[in-house]
Parts: structure tokens; C-alpha cells; sequence
């Protein structure tokens, strides 16, 4: 059986689709057979995932039939739209199949890395598949691969009832996704040197403190995200940053090549929220697409 290769378009780095059902029509192949009769051709199913996530590798297939009393050439022109945008040609399907032969053409492998919606049309059959893209969801600990050449890392980190602490609690390394819950101790009474106590979170709250690492990888240098483009949100509301409390905040601004940028991103979340509770998102309108990342525990 013979596959040709799939002709990505320029410049779009996801492909995929979803399917609508297996669908039946009849096509006349392209080119000729040396048997007696004819061949016919029918869709027999696809493989489309209903949607995928940032930079998951993904790939679809397509399954045909030969249902005529003739070996065939089944071809195809495969139709691609990103968005509201407008079809264009994808690449091509063909398949030798003889009389009674299904076939099933695979896609390259492919990596969606901006969100949008794609869909698909087989110009044989009329039939049109669609896969939504979705924000890539990490555990706490876990990189984002930005298209621009970033990488996004919140780390984890510690609850406090004020911050900067005298205990100098630790967060995660980057390999751990649990939050360190710890209490700033208070200076104990008569004691020759009093210890500083950081800032007090508000009353009914307490500081979650998250440690943000980005880098980037190109060699030459370029913006990283401001502080205030990091959300954290506990069990659905988005809770006010306070980037002020840290010694060492997270700041945005250019980054040089092949630099690392590390530093605190504070917020002040109710009293007595749990690492399970929290999840922090990161979003930005790109010149290709939109990103977003989504960090939980």
C-alpha cells in the first residue's frame, strides 16, 4: 500500500480533528486499474481526539474502504482551517487498496502550540472533523515550553502567616510538586535580639508564596513575563498579588540569552488553604497565537 507524505502547511505547528461519525460516500479513484470492473470508495471511520493540550504530541487517522469489484488508487485533497480563518490544501491522501481492502492513512506526529480550534475537511467525502486546543496542564514543578523560546517553571512553595520569614522556609527544587505549609515562629519573649517578623498577611489570611523560574534558551536575549501575568486562583477566585512583601520578588523585563530569572511570586489566600486548593495560570497573546499554562498540585 502506498501512503504519500503528509505536506504540512508553512508556519502552523497543530494539526488534528475530531470525528463526526464514520460517514459512508462513493468516490471515483484516480488513476487506473489493469482489473476488470471498477473500484469504489467509502469511509470506514477516523481517529480524531476530541481536543489536545499545548505541546502534546498528537496524530489522526483515516480509514477507507474499497467496496468495487477493482483494485484502485483512492486519492484525496485533505482541507485544513485554523480558527475563522480560511481552508487551505494540508496535503494529500492516497492509497493503493484492493478490491475489498480497507486502508488506513496515519498523520505525521505533529505539536499543537497555540490555542485555537482546527478543523479538517477530506475533499472525497465531504466530511469535516474539528479538535479544540487546549492550555497545557502541569503538576507544580513541571517546565512549560513557550513557542518563543522560554520556559516557564512554577515551582511551588510555602504558606506563611508573614513573609519574608526568620526560619527561611524552602519551597520546591523543581522536582517536587508539593507546597511546604509553614508558620513564621514568633520571637519568643526577653530575648536579647529581637528577629525580624516580615510583613503579616491581612487578617483571616495568610501569604501563599510561590517560587516562578523562567528561562530562556535562545542566546539572544528577550522579554520575560511580568510578575502580574502569573494568576493564582484558590478553588476558583483569583486572589491579589503583594509582590511587594518580598525581599526577592519575581520581576519581568528583558532576559538575556541562555539566563535564568528566579524569584517570589505572594499572594494572600485565605487562612488555612491547602497545596490542593491552589492552581496558578500563566497566559499571553503571542505574534503567532495565544499560550496559557496551568500549574496544580
Amino acid at each position: 500500500m502506498r501512503r504519500r507524505a503528509f505536506l504540512a502547511s508553512a508556519g502552523i505547528a497543530a494539526l488534528a480533528g475530531c470525528s463526526n461519525g464514520d460517514g459512508s460516500a462513493t468516490t471515483t479513484p484516480t488513476g487506473t486499474s489493469t482489473n476488470t470492473g471498477s473500484a469504489n470508495f467509502e469511509l470506514r471511520g477516523t481517529r480524531f481526539p476530541g481536543s489536545q493540550t499545548l505541546n502534546v504530541v498528537t496524530q489522526f487517522v483515516i480509514a477507507v474502504e474499497n467496496t468495487g469489484s477493482a483494485s484502485g488508487t483512492f486519492t484525496s485533497d485533505l482541507q485544513m482551517k485554523v480558527g475563522d480563518g480560511e481552508w487551505e490544501t494540508a496535503g494529500t491522501l492516497e492509497m493503493d487498496l484492493a478490491a475489498g481492502e480497507t486502508g488506513e492513512w496515519h498523520s505525521p506526529e505533529f505539536l499543537p502550540q497555540y490555542l485555537t480550534t482546527l478543523h479538517f475537511r477530506l475533499d472525497a467525502f465531504d466530511e469535516t472533523w474539528t479538535i479544540r486546543i487546549d492550555p497545557r496542564e502541569l503538576d507544580f514543578g513541571n517546565f512549560y515550553a513557550v513557542p518563543t523560546g522560554l520556559y516557564i517553571n512554577v515551582i511551588g512553595g510555602s504558606f506563611e502567616s508573614a513573609y519574608p520569614t526568620s526560619t527561611n522556609g524552602t519551597a520546591g527544587d523543581g522536582t517536587d510538586d508539593t507546597l511546604t505549609v509553614e508558620t513564621a515562629t514568633p520571637t519568643p519573649t526577653g530575648t536579647a535580639t529581637a528577629t525580624p517578623a516580615g510583613t503579616p498577611a491581612p487578617e483571616g489570611q495568610e501569604w501563599a508564596v510561590m517560587k516562578v523560574d523562567v528561562r530562556n534558551r535562545l542566546q539572544e536575549p528577550q522579554e520575560a513575563p511580568p510578575a502580574s501575568s502569573f494568576v493564582l486562583d484558590v478553588d476558583g477566585e483569583r486572589r491579589p498579588q503583594h509582590q511587594d512583601v518580598s525581599d526577592t520578588p519575581y520581576e519581568g523585563g528583558e532576559l538575556a540569552g541562555q539566563t535564568v530569572r528566579q524569584g517570589d511570586l505572594v499572594y494572600a489566600v485565605p487562612a488555612g488553604t491547602q497545596a490542593r486548593d491552589v492552581t496558578v495560570w500563566w497566559e499571553q497573546s503571542l505574534p503567532k497565537g495565544d499560550v496559557k499554562a496551568i500549574w496544580t498540585k
